[in-house]
């Protein structure tokens, strides 16, 4: 069940959208008359799925924006602003502000409760074809899905060991530059290191290298080789 955080002073609005939100499998959480300890005290928990602030909580509307800018920069939903009054220049400075929406005049609790939902799932979708997006790295003719954890090579899938897989996803990362075997030791197997492995890690590397290095030239058409630097170490071009 998606909460809401609803900061109203105006009572029979805030029952009217909690009845309405029930029926819509929405559960309301309430704040009125917040100070700058109770908002950040439901900033922090960050489970709400959205913030509907309404501009009667402040006498001043230069507080308001106070609270506000305090909300968007701590807090990664939809905030959504109600008024009872329309004015276009505050319009202005709310939207300046990044909030999602400004609803005012009509304070209806089945429009404020659609159109905040509305944003709630566009910003699922959103997250969702981000994420996605983040699983998938593209390098000239390979695709790395670092959800199924394996490389594509024009649209074939590369028989690769998962440390195999490791070392190409960390050398594509950091492709044209030269990487010792300590650098692709540490990145892959291991995030430190001390000087005792330094001998066990080259032999590993050089070998996981090697046979990764065969595979790419197996390739047909593949121009994307892994080059031994002497002293140094790889470099992937």
């Amino acid at each position: 069940m998606n909460s809401i955080l609803l900061i109203t002073n105006n009572l029979k609005l805030s029952f009217k959208i909690s009845h309405s939100a029930a029926d819509k499998d929405l559960f309301i959480n309430n704040l009125s008359n917040p100070d700058i300890d109770d908002l950040d005290l439901f900033l922090k928990k960050d489970k709400d799925a959205a913030i509907i602030y309404d501009l009667s909580v402040k006498d001043d509307f230069k507080t308001n924006l106070e609270f506000i800018s305090k909300i968007r920069n701590n807090f990664s939903n939809p905030v959504i602003i109600i008024s009872a009054n329309y004015i276009e220049a505050d319009e202005q400075k709310l939207f300046d502000l990044k909030i999602d929406d400004y609803i005012a005049n009509i304070l209806n609790e089945n429009r404020i409760l659609l159109r905040t939902i509305n944003l709630i799932e566009l910003y699922k979708r959103l997250i969702s074809e981000n994420f996605n997006n983040l699983k998938k790295y593209v390098y000239k003719d390979f695709e790395i899905s670092l959800k199924h954890f394996q490389v594509k090579y024009l649209g074939e899938k590369m028989d690769l060991t998962p440390k195999e897989f490791n070392i190409f996803y960390y050398m594509v990362r950091h492709h044209d530059q030269v990487l010792s075997r300590e650098q692709i030791f540490r990145g892959v197997w291991r995030e430190d290191g001390n000087d005792t492995d330094l001998f066990i890690s080259s032999r590993i590397v050089d070998m996981h290298v090697s046979h990764l290095r065969d595979k790419l030239k197996a390739l047909p058409g593949n121009n994307v080789f892994i080059k031994t630097v002497r002293g140094f170490g790889y470099i992937l071009n």
